[in-house]
């Protein structure tokens, strides 16, 4: 199978600083692959790096088997994406823009018709950027991206500032984008469902370093069970799981999520917060989710997984 994307040991050093070390990871023609860690782990900075706009400081990326550096415009004729957002005029039209973008980059200006369904902005072509949403923004700045049709698209957290509804319908646009153009697809997020439900693989940096590549089940894979608590107070319940030994964490909707293995008994744990003080409301048990593992995965300080 042909390979879209090759990195190989790429290091990126800001001062005294690594902000990439020793980086190596590949992505099939087709394929796709999201970056997730904390802020500050290196997925801005690989993706600078792919786009031309960071040069590496050791090591080299290939896309479509041509070399990103010392020469980035050759590697990225077939390549679209952002980083920070586009840069467009807010007293244009987004139809307006966009044929602006496509005669910068000498894309035909029916690209700039054939974008904007895309990203569900037909209805509003002839609206002034000025008056979109930062939803609609977002959208607008993918159809950018899209203007070249390219065989491999890059995004840098694609929902970030959305509100639930918009970001939802992000993530529609983005999974039909990638239906309907077969491209190569990388993203970095830190909302876990939509690596999950969008990338076949990926790649976990935390302080500059790869620490994981693969499949998603993969990460952490383990027997333990995830038991989903919604209880009050949260902290006392939290303060039990952790007296026990317990790993847990708070979830983004307010409960609690913590891994028991088989010898642990799911009523004993249940007993002793009860004893504690803590009202139990609702008790769900599951597969440990992606992002508890991740969580996991980065708390036990694990190395790279190739």
């Amino acid at each position: 199978m042909a390979i879209a994307v090759d990195v190989m040991d790429l290091s990126k050093r800001y001062g005294y600083r690594w902000a990439l070390k020793d980086v190596t990871l590949s992505v099939p023609s087709g394929g796709s692959l999201g970056l997730v860690g904390p802020n500050g782990a290196g997925k801005s900075t690989l993706l600078r790096t792919l786009l031309g706009l960071a040069r590496p400081s050791k090591g080299n990326a290939w896309l479509n088997q041509i070399p990103v550096w010392p020469r980035p415009e050759r590697a990225l004729a077939e390549v679209g994406g952002f980083v920070d957002f586009p840069r467009v005029y807010p007293h244009m039209t987004a139809l307006e823009n966009l044929s602006l973008w496509a005669d910068l980059t000498g894309q035909p200006r029916r690209r700039a018709f054939e974008a904007l369904p895309l990203v569900h902005l037909k209805e509003h072509a002839n609206r002034r950027v000025v008056e979109y949403s930062h939803g609609m923004r977002q959208r607008l700045g993918l159809a950018v991206a899209l203007l070249k049709r390219p065989s491999l698209i890059v995004l840098d957290e694609p929902r970030d500032g959305l509100d639930p509804a918009r970001q939802e319908e992000m993530r529609g646009v983005i999974e039909m984008i990638r239906n309907e153009l077969g491209s190569t697809f990388i993203m970095s997020s830190h909302v876990i469902q939509d690596v999950e439900r969008l990338c076949e693989q990926i790649a976990v940096f935390d302080a500059g370093q790869l620490r994981f590549f693969g499949r998603p089940a993969l990460l952490g894979a383990s027997q333990d069970e995830e038991i989903i608590w919604e209880a009050r107070p949260l902290t006392r319940a939290l303060g039990c799981l952790q007296d026990l030994g317990i790993w847990a964490h708070v979830t983004r909707d307010g409960r609690l999520a913590g891994c028991l293995n088989a010898n642990r008994d799911l009523a004993s744990v249940n007993a002793l917060m009860v004893k504690r003080g803590v009202l139990i409301h609702t008790v769900e048990r599951r597969q440990s989710s992606l992002e508890t593992r991740l969580l996991r995965y980065l708390e036990d300080g694990h190395v790279q997984v190739r």
